[in-house]
């Protein structure tokens, strides 16, 4: 039995497109800042910018001597749980859980979530 070149053909630009679609579906993954494992890696995943919410975070904790990762991470994880990020905030702003660091008026998650970035 022989493989026609047709076949040999079409199989190799399938195989081509398999190949572009997963470069694609995974690229992203090669083009984003890549940061050592953290056991906060779960809420730090969740920001645009780590680096800038370093920058945020760094301020809040010279003004938090307190803040302690591991209770942060506890409380930040049981206020945003497996909601989107977006949604937790807008019901954390509507319940008037917002502070100031940096200049900016944020929610309180959201300062959390700097801080931590700041301190691992």
């Amino acid at each position: 039995m022989s493989v026609s070149r047709r076949t040999i053909m079409a199989a190799g630009g399938t195989l081509a497109a398999a190949v572009a679609g997963g470069i694609v579906y995974e690229g992203w993954r090669l083009l984003r800042d890549r940061y050592p494992p953290t056991p906060y890696d779960d809420l730090l995943d969740r920001l645009n910018s780590r680096e800038d919410a370093r920058r945020i975070g760094l301020v809040f904790l010279g003004r938090h001597r307190n803040f302690t990762p591991a209770t942060a991470a506890r409380a930040l994880r049981q206020r945003i749980g497996a909601h989107e990020l977006s949604a937790a905030l807008a019901n954390e702003v509507a319940l008037g859980g917002i502070t100031e660091a940096a200049g900016w008026i944020i929610p309180e998650s959201v300062a959390g979530l700097c801080a931590l970035a700041a301190s691992v």
